[in-house]
């Protein structure tokens, strides 16, 4: 898996089986508002502040974000290492926590504002949104994030890992 290698993203219900997105209203009831609304990351405040990790290490690198998802994550990639030890040493993060509206709409949070979205990529980068490809190791990943109960760089209580849900966002664009 040296080379990353684009794969066409899997139809919706072979890889997002039993996850549902957390939704801004869900995350703003249950955690409150995580900062200032802004384009580039800001600083995380308010009460969720206290359920976030710093610096943590979940076996490939380190992250910072939400308590719960950080842990999954931390497990998910636990079971990668032992069953696919190479993607485990080849996946790489953009990011988890950043505080700052979603990309295509600047009223709303993105997911990554409370920590629980991770960017994850093979090679040099992410695969651009609204290709509707993905790199082979994410699909890889995403049967690992749906085995552990969606805790996964995808999505939806835990982390709304970029990695499964936003994939199948990226095939609708």
């Amino acid at each position: 898996m040296s080379k990353p290698s684009d794969v066409p993203i899997p139809p919706k219900d072979t890889i997002n089986t039993n996850l549902s997105p957390a939704t801004e209203q869900i995350m703003l009831r249950k955690f409150g508002k995580p900062g200032a609304l802004t384009k580039n990351c800001s600083s995380p405040t308010g009460r969720f502040v206290r359920r976030v990790k710093s610096g943590v290490d979940v076996g490939p690198f380190k992250v910072s974000g939400l308590d719960f998802a950080v842990e999954s994550l931390r497990q998910l990639f636990a079971e990668v290492e032992h069953q696919h030890p190479l993607v485990f040493k080849e996946v790489k993060t953009e990011g988890m926590l950043c505080v700052r509206h979603r990309r295509s709409n600047p009223m709303r949070f993105s997911n990554h504002s409370w920590g629980a979205a991770i960017d994850l990529f093979f090679g040099r980068a992410v695969v651009p949104q609204g290709t509707h490809l993905a790199h082979r190791g994410i699909v890889m990943l995403c049967r690992f994030s749906t085995a552990t109960g969606g805790t996964g760089a995808a999505s939806s209580a835990a982390i709304r890992s970029t990695l499964c849900t936003s994939s199948s966002r990226r095939r609708r664009s």
